[in-house]
């Protein structure tokens, strides 16, 4: 008899227990829930106008997922190349902006603008030392990615090349073909295809030239083999 009266006192203090443990589980989930919620969102970084809807930010800091909300912030705002979240506990959210930056002049007949590494216009030049891409295309608009061949040839040009040279002008050249003007030599490659093996090799024989001391006039790279005029 006494001992089914020590079980069932156990049973009651495991259950009462229990019960203890889920009820402060319970009250501590709630409280995390209502003192981290998402109350204030900030923007910084690069001055750039960002639409913020703020029925994209409701929910709890802790369990915020930022992957979705950045990509639809940049779909909104194609100038805004990506957008950092940070987290201020315990109620806001900090948004840090960076735009995308040219890294060539686009100029065409009937405007100067800037260009990014995706080929994409921006809204800003950027110094006068970056290099110019003379090409004539027509309605260029802020913030939409170029869809001519040439345009975006240049641009892997000079995002591809950055390291070993230095681009003044790409301009096309008998249609067909890119001419590149560095301060030493004009450079002529292909408007199409994959450009990668071509500056690997453009960039072989840069590295043997400068050992040399001698730079050539031309280089062109728009066959099987390269053809050098000093």
């Amino acid at each position: 008899m006494q001992g089914r009266s020590s079980s069932l006192k156990r049973k009651i203090i495991i259950t009462f227990v229990s019960v203890l443990i889920l009820g402060v589980t319970i009250g501590i989930i709630y409280l995390l829930l209502q003192v981290f919620q998402i109350k204030n969102i900030t923007v910084s970084g690069d001055a750039a106008r960002v639409e913020v809807n703020a029925k994209q930010f409701v929910g709890n800091m802790i369990f915020f997922r930022s992957d979705a909300v950045i990509a639809q912030i940049k779909d909104e705002n194609p100038l805004v190349e990506t957008i950092e979240i940070r987290k201020h506990f315990p109620s806001t959210l900090e948004l840090v902006v960076y735009k995308r930056q040219p890294i060539a002049r686009l100029k065409t007949n009937t405007a100067i603008v800037g260009i990014d590494a995706d080929a994409i216009v921006t809204d800003m030049l950027g110094p006068d030392t970056i290099p110019v891409i003379q090409i004539d295309v027509p309605l260029v608009r802020m913030g939409v990615a170029m869809k001519d061949d040439g345009v975006k040839q240049a641009v892997s040009i000079i995002a591809g090349s950055g390291s070993f040279l230095h681009v003044r002008k790409i301009q096309t050249y008998e249609t067909v073909s890119l001419r590149v003007e560095t301060q030493e030599s004009n450079i002529f490659l292909p408007q199409k295809g994959d450009i990668r093996p071509t500056l690997d090799t453009l960039q072989t024989l840069i590295a043997g030239f400068r050992i040399k001391g001698t730079m050539p006039k031309t280089i062109d790279l728009r066959f099987d083999k390269p053809v050098v005029q000093f």
